[in-house]
């Protein structure tokens, strides 16, 4: 598939230098231009499109053949370093986890082999191995640690002793975006491209590890894929365990994780739409032994919690034992009352306020109200970096936005900048991002029309249709999707170790991407300088039509340069994709704006060179290398008011208060439980 767009993309180079070329002859024979040098400066920027077509297509091939087993090593050692931190994250303060017990549910037919009816939390690795196959189902209630329990799995297999290179990375996948019409095969090798093409995974290789079955999706969040009020016959979640069930290697079914609410599982399985080949455990409540031992181990004054301990032992199924029985719940629960007054560090809240809760929802819903408040206030480096009922409107903003995004259309657990601009108004954005693009189209004309007379000769007419073919263009372009931006490893040009490491991309990619800008710039050349030679002059467009496209093809060159070597961090902080799309968009409009300043200024005055390279270089950086960049930033605009103004560094802070958390290049709310909640009561 990647072979033959690669061999499209070069047929429509070779088409488009053949068109500007007979453009480019035309316009010599049709005004008798005299010097043969100006027909070949006007054929120049056209040249480097063969050149283009078989780099393209080398580096297509040069993908194909990259080595598995290096790949494979090197995805192992990123997803090991990601995970720990997403795991660290989810244990808070002191990293102490609850060694909770796990049963074997039997299905009625198709179970795994090798199955033990009881297991541990510390036990999960050896007791996935002994399945034959290897498919395993984790169920349990909200919170119980579904995903916590996927993470020791996962982290456990790559540091297993025994590890070999044959065996598959386990790479945690979030359901929750997943159109289940798609192949899974599909779908697995854009989500392995996409969260690690920064650490160097093409589309090729992500391809030839899942073809290869060297990839076992650990799958999380079969319940997010789905409302409650979905019908049966039309919930993705069914569809996706028909594909799971299809999905095959050379031994069998192929190995597979899955995570799901016990509820949402069995509401499949009575349908009898269940994973096959499988063995399905469900995750035990927390025992008040084990709570004991938790809330001991997590609070400054244990005896503050006597009582609540003592409760938990005398009533296990009572009020506060079933309010209270999942690791997600005695988290709050400890976040909630260890808050501490700022100036005098006396205890806030007294832990026998539990006691009195009328039902396991009271205690839920009283736990929540108090999670975001003292989470915020216990923040590690910025304790009350922002109010706690700003924050509380500013996530329930966003979850109001996952909870009414189409199941078909997005994620209902994703919070990604560069996809969030739906929430400000689909057409609203989109329009707002199209007038501001006719705002500079318009700059641009002004500007022009200060240099010509206004009038309706033949040449004028041509040369401003021209002008407002372009300036349509990029109105239409604007007003449509955006693609994903890459993140950079900006801080390599610190120090001179890290420019010696870079410095020679640098000059490769340089000079890759000049030849690639200079082929998308000749049809730019052309344009501009037909208008250019019909409104002031055909020596004026001869000159600026090849200007402009060296000019652009060196902008893009630079940036592009300087961007490709370091298009390799790691995907830990979703802010980075955006900070670095401008970037390189600021600087390829700052290069080709003044350029063009220089340019113009000098066929025609220095005020009109120094206002349209102000025009060109807002266009050019925003419009052709930020377009999820741009579109964040129209997107703040339009949402001003109802979300922070710095909304990347807001998420951020909220991670490290523990209230989201981080999965790839989306920020996620900490628990799906507190995420409702919010949706739910969007004022504090």
């Amino acid at each position: 598939m990647e072979r033959s767009r690669t061999r499209r993309a070069a047929a429509t180079y070779v088409l488009l230098q053949v068109m500007a070329a007979a453009v480019a002859l035309w316009l010599a024979k049709q005004y008798q231009v005299a010097r043969m040098s100006a027909t070949l400066l006007a054929l120049a920027p056209t040249v480097p499109a063969a050149y283009l077509a078989w780099a393209a297509y080398r580096e297509d091939r040069r993908e194909a053949a990259a080595d598995p087993e290096a790949k494979a090593a090197m995805l192992a050692t990123s997803v090991a370093a990601a995970e720990t931190l997403q795991r660290a994250q989810l244990l808070g303060p002191g990293a102490h986890r609850i060694d909770l017990a796990f049963t074997h549910r039997v299905e009625p037919a198709n179970n795994a082999a090798g199955a033990a009816p009881q297991g541990r939390f510390t036990d999960i690795v050896g007791y996935y191995q002994g399945l034959r196959p290897a498919r395993l189902v984790i169920t349990g209630e909200p919170g119980a640690g579904k995903t916590l329990l996927a993470l020791e799995l996962l982290l456990g297999l790559l540091t297993d002793p025994n590890r070999t290179q044959a065996d598959p990375v386990p790479i945690r996948l979030s359901l929750a975006g997943w159109e289940a019409n798609r192949p899974l095969t599909e779908w697995l090798t854009e989500q392995v491209h996409q969260h690690y093409r920064d650490r160097g995974v093409t589309a090729a290789d992500a391809a030839a590890l899942v073809e290869q079955h060297r990839i076992l999706p650990v799958l999380d969040g079969l319940d997010e894929m789905d409302t409650d009020d979905t019908p049966a016959a039309r919930r993705r979640a069914a569809r996706a365990l028909q594909q799971l069930n299809a999905y095959q290697n050379p031994a069998g079914s192929a190995p597979v994780v899955l995570t799901c609410r016990t509820a949402q599982y069995e509401q499949l399985a009575a349908l009898d739409v269940r994973m096959r080949e499988a063995a399905r455990i469900e995750i035990t409540a927390v025992t008040p032994t084990q709570a004991d031992v938790y809330l001991t181990a997590r609070s400054t004054r244990p005896d503050r919690w006597r009582q609540v301990l003592d409760t938990l032992a005398t009533a296990p199924g009572g009020t506060l034992a079933r309010g209270l029985a999942t690791p997600w719940r005695l988290n709050l629960a400890v976040t909630a009352y260890e808050e501490r007054h700022p100036n005098t560090l006396a205890y806030l809240r007294d832990p026998t306020d539990l006691l009195a809760m009328g039902s396991p929802s009271a205690v839920r819903d009283h736990l929540l109200a108090l999670y975001l408040p003292a989470a915020s206030s216990q923040h590690p480096t910025r304790p009350g970096g922002y109010r706690a009922d700003r924050t509380h409107r500013w996530l329930a903003a966003l979850a109001a936005h996952l909870a009414t995004t189409p199941a078909a259309t997005g994620s209902a657990t994703d919070l990604v900048l560069h996809r969030l601009w739906p929430m400000a108004g689909y057409l609203r954005v989109r329009v707002a991002d199209a007038l501001l693009t006719t705002f500079l189209a318009l700059g641009v004309g002004c500007l022009m029309l200060t240099q010509v007379l206004i009038g309706m000769s033949p040449r004028q007419v041509f040369g401003a249709t021209a002008g407002v073919l372009m300036a349509l263009g990029y109105i239409w372009h604007a007003s449509g999707t955006v693609k994903d931006p890459e993140a950079l490893r900006l801080h390599l040009l610190r120090t001179p170790a890290g420019l010696r490491q870079v410095v020679p991309g640098i000059i490769r990619e340089f000079v890759r991407g000049a030849l690639t800008g200079l082929c998308a710039g000749a049809g730019m050349g052309v344009v501009f300088g037909v208008a250019f030679g019909f409104t002031s002059g055909l020596w004026v467009g001869v000159v600026s039509g090849p200007g402009l496209a060296l000019l652009f093809g060196l902008g893009l060159g630079l940036a592009d340069g300087l961007s490709a070597p370091l298009r390799d961090a790691p995907p830990t902080d979703p802010r980075y994709p955006i900070r670095d799309n401008l970037l390189v968009g600021l600087l390829f409009g700052a290069l080709t704006g003044a350029g063009v300043g220089l340019l113009l200024g000098f066929l025609l005055q220095p005020l009109l060179g120094v206002a349209a390279g102000l025009m060109t270089g807002l266009t050019c950086g925003f419009y052709l290398q930020t377009e999820a960049g741009r579109r964040c930033l129209v997107f703040l605009c339009c949402s001003h008011g109802r979300l922070p103004w710095r909304l990347g560094g807001f998420l951020h802070w909220s991670y490290g208060a523990g209230l989201l958390r981080v999965s790839g290049v989306a920020y996620q709310f900490r628990h799906r439980e507190l995420q409702d909640w919010l949706a739910a009561h969007p004022n504090p």
